[in-house]
């Protein structure tokens, strides 16, 4: 978690220059040092200081000065600042201003884990101390409420478990966990007694903790294959706890206190990022528009608000707004950041990254293109999730200590990749499960603890043999202990990612196992998520699934391929939109539409889109089915043969319903000069032309005939079935006329039998309908159709066959099509 000392040092500079200022009737021997301190004459600034100290033991203020010197300066001497402070602090304890300043070294990183623990208890203590002297002071809520939001990010998704590897060893009996480390002025002891006791939600849990029963639990089936699997662990037997009740109090606790230090200081910048930091991890995104109303008052050109605007409103579902805050983000971004949001190395597969290496501006904008899920929308929702995710990543899992940014880290890597888990999980052990070893190391670190290091660190020795006598815990050593060995656990469904945080620095990196779990285990490898992350990348670079706001309905639609011009196809898309209830007796259903048809070609560029715009749905289009209506629609486009995407999109104007399908589709070359036969195109209708005119607004013309096709492949048993088809570069004969046979079957889907098959056991008098007829014309390609009647079949799936057999060229071409018929 970020620490912020920017607030700390404005305030002090603010409060404490403020007797800099000193009227000149009142000599102040501080003030040739504070004069020097203002011209950042700091050596100067500090023997000054300190000679007035020696001089007049007994004056705070000079003790406070020579804090700061060595605290905020180049001088940079947090052993002096500390001694300084102290001494300060003994001759005014309750002086807020010298509380401040202590409170501000104790948030100094620490040199491991243990020392950080220690040094956030203090932080506690001087923050509840200040409150009880100013109940108003914001450096003491927003400390409580950093401290808060720590506890609710460790609890809010934790279950605690009991384990296997870590036994209760004889010699050591649990005791009472109440008890806080506290400095008592000769090392570290134990005090009962402090402002706020052990959480009782968590000692009512462990209270009731159910007994484990190793007897019910397949340890080589849980711990050895994969102890990740939360599931397995249930269905074992092993008795897992919520410990969401103390996450939920954490949250109103730091809400309340970083509230409270926004109330009485409105610019206090670090306290927005920390309330949008726990704002999005409890999903609270309607509260954090409104905290982000008044960081934009005081901050309105900051690069991190805009970015944080654009989650939200991303998070909220307000695209638009979305859409036009990261824009704003990106005239206010350096460009090192701006770098990052426009990298696409995260989210490539492994043989695009050439391409994209090769021409980054022209290869993103394609990227970008075919991965937009709406192509009716100003904005692209796509890439609108790439930039929400950098976003979230980079405020939960950036690594200040290490100057890492979000997505740096190997959590922040997983989510732009994949977003958000489905289950994100933390294992922590549970304390009966692992307390003899938890106390036998608080027992060895701070029974030895003897003074601090240079920086104010907590100085320790390790010394096993002290850990017997060692009667009692305390929270701060057995939270510690029980964090070294908690795994976060991220479930995406088709995989499963692991974290662990082995030296306590805040970045989680993949867990794999020890090299004593590899020797002792021949399985072990299931659980290095090291190696298993590789493999996810390779095979799944990144995943996205749009959610359309509103309505979202299903629209069926066939993609038809015909020969054009040009070397080209004609590509018809017949789309179906669902219509509930209307009034049959009117021309029209009164509403207005957006669609859109578009063409994604195997390079990510958009070769076709037809967009329009419909003023109201004709009832002449609607085709009732059994179990829903549709209206029914074609449009045509002109495409080069080869793998292409075909999306088709539907909105009301309102934007309440939403339908988008889009599918993978071979577009046929018949540019060739071999026999060909076109896709089989299911009509409703077929009829000859008057004058070349279709005869209905959505009827397709082909080869003068008028053709209504469907949408989907669905017959009502008592329809007929039309179909139209084309036939190419039949061959002439010695009279100039082309000679071809046509079989049409109609027989119920089976997977295990070919087209030769299907035709000849339904020819043979199995179930299902046959065609066949003898045809001749002058033309080598030839628009056809056939009418087919299925009334005495049975409802189910059935596949149609088509082959045309050039007599005079000796070749057979064959196409085939399923479909459903219903009663």
């Amino acid at each position: 978690m970020r620490r912020h000392l920017s607030f700390f040092l404005m305030a002090l500079l603010t409060a404490g220059l403020t007797p800099f200022v000193a009227a000149q009737d009142n000599p102040d021997p501080l003030e040739a040092g504070k004069q020097a301190f203002r011209e950042e004459r700091y050596a100067d600034a500090a023997q000054i200081f300190e000679r007035v100290a020696e001089q007049d033991p007994q004056n705070a203020e000079a003790y406070f000065l020579i804090a700061r010197v060595y605290f905020e300066t180049p001088l940079n001497d947090h052993k002096k600042a500390r001694k300084a402070i102290e001494k300060a602090l003994d001759l005014e304890p309750e002086n807020v201003e010298f509380l401040v300043a202590r409170l501000q070294q104790y948030r100094t990183e620490s040199w491991n884990f243990f020392s950080e623990r220690i040094k956030e208890t203090r932080r506690l203590e001087l923050s509840r101390k200040i409150l009880k002297l100013d109940p108003e002071n914001p450096f003491a809520h927003e400390e409580l409420g950093t401290v808060y939001i720590r506890d609710f990010w460790r609890y809010r998704n934790a279950i605690m478990l009991p384990t296997l590897q870590y036994g209760n060893p004889s010699g050591y009996s649990r005791s009472t966990t109440g008890a806080r480390v506290v400095d008592t002025g000769g090392g570290i002891g134990i005090d009962d007694n402090l402002i706020e006791e052990r959480d009782p939600i968590l000692t009512q849990l462990e209270s009731q903790q159910t007994p484990f029963n190793p007897a019910v639990v397949n340890p080589d089936e849980v711990f050895l294959a994969d102890q990740f699997d939360i599931d397995a662990l249930r269905e074992q037997g092993v008795p897992i706890r919520d410990l969401s009740a103390r996450a939920q109090r954490a949250y109103e606790q730091a809400i309340g206190h970083l509230n409270k230090a926004l109330e009485v200081d409105p610019r206090r910048r670090s306290v927005y990022d920390e309330l949008m930091q726990i704002y999005a991890l409890k999903g609270e995104y309607d509260e954090a528009l409104e905290m982000l109303q008044e960081l934009y008052r005081f901050f309105p050109e900051d690069p991190a608000l805009w970015t944080y605007l654009g989650l939200t409103h991303y998070r909220l579902k307000n695209m638009d707004a979305a859409d036009k805050s990261f824009s704003s983000a990106f005239e206010f971004m350096n460009p090192e950041v701006t770098a990052a949001y426009q990298n696409l190395d995260l989210v490539l597969p492994d043989d695009e990254k050439r391409s994209y290496k090769d021409d980054p501006v022209a290869y993103a904008s394609r990227f970008w293109t075919s991965k937009d899920p709406r192509y009716l929308t100003p904005y692209n929702e796509r890439k609108l999730e790439h930039y929400a995710r950098l976003a979230y990543a980079d405020l939960l899992y950036g690594v200040s200590e290490l100057d890492l940014r979000g997505w740096e880290t190997q959590r922040g890597h997983i989510l732009v990749r994949y977003g958000v888990p489905k289950s994100d999980v933390v294992l922590v052990p549970n304390a009966d499960g692992v307390f003899s070893a938890r106390q036998a190391l608080a027992g060895a670190i701070f029974s030895t603890i003897h003074g601090t290091d240079d920086q104010g660190n907590p100085v320790a020795e390790l010394d096993v043999s002290g850990a017997e006598s060692f009667g009692a815990t305390f929270s701060t050593a057995a939270e510690a202990f029980e964090e070294m060995n908690a795994y976060n656990i991220w479930e995406y469904g088709p995989f499963r990612f692991v974290f662990e945080d082995p030296f306590r620095n805040g970045e989680y990196r993949m867990y794999s196992p020890s090299a004593e779990d590899v020797s002792e285990s021949l399985t072990s490898w299931i659980n290095d998520y090291t190696i298993r992350s590789k493999e996810v990348f390779r095979k799944t670079p990144e995943t996205y699934e749009y959610e359309a706001p509103g309505r979202q309905i299903e629209l069926p639609y066939l993609v038809t391929a015909f020969k054009g011009e040009a070397g080209k196809t004609d590509l018809y898309v017949h789309y179906g939109v669902p219509v509930n209830e209307y009034d049959g007796s009117k021309e029209m259903i009164e509403v207005t539409a957006n669609t859109g048809t578009f063409l994604i070609s195997g390079d990510r560029d958009i070769l076709v889109e037809r967009r329009r715009t419909i003023y109201g749905l004709k009832t002449s289009q609607i085709v009732a089915f059994e179990e829903q209506n549709l209206w029914v629609d074609t449009q045509l486009m002109q495409a080069p043969p080869g793998a292409h995407d075909v999306s088709v999109e539907f909105e009301t104007a309102s934007g309440n319903t939403v339908a988008i399908q889009r599918r993978a589709v071979e577009v046929p070359d018949f540019s060739g000069d071999q026999l060909g036969l076109s896709d089989i195109m299911l009509a409703y209708s077929v009829e000859e032309t008057i004058g070349g005119e279709s005869a209905g607004a959505n009827e397709v013309v082909r080869d003068a005939l008028s053709i209504l096709p469907a949408p989907w492949s669905v017959y009502n048993l008592s329809w007929p079935i039309y179909i139209y088809f084309e036939t190419y570069n039949l061959e002439r004969g010695p009279d100039g006329n082309t000679d071809y046979d046509v079989e049409i079957v109609l027989a119920p889907k089976d997977q295990s039998r070919g087209i030769s098959k299907i035709i000849k056991s339904v020819f043979g008098g199995a179930k299902g309908v046959a065609v066949s007829y003898h045809g001749s014309d002058v033309n080598t390609d030839e628009g056809l159709y056939q009418i087919i009647d299925a009334s005495d079949q049975e409802m189910g799936l059935y596949t149609l066959v088509l082959r045309v057999r050039d007599n005079i060229a000796g070749r057979t071409a064959e196409s085939q099509q399923d479909l459903f018929l219903e009663q």
